[in-house]
């Protein structure tokens, strides 16, 4: 639970301050729920013990979101 916390932290923070940067989009869906999203991909790459990036950005296409 603790590195649930971390990573979501991590996630937000990141987030945050790359605001006006590149990112996972999806039309009508707010920043919040996207943090949400992004955050429920890394949490399941930590426990599936996977490489993260290919896990993550296939996780975040799945549910319609793409990288702009």
């Amino acid at each position: 639970m603790k590195k649930a916390f971390i990573i979501t932290i991590a996630t937000a923070a990141i987030c945050l301050l790359s605001a006006c940067a590149a990112g996972w989009h999806k039309q009508g869906v707010s920043d919040y729920d996207t943090e949400n999203a992004l955050s429920q991909c890394e949490y399941e790459a930590g426990i599936n013990h996977v490489d993260r990036g290919d896990f993550v950005s296939n996780c975040m296409k799945r549910q319609g979101f793409r990288w702009f």
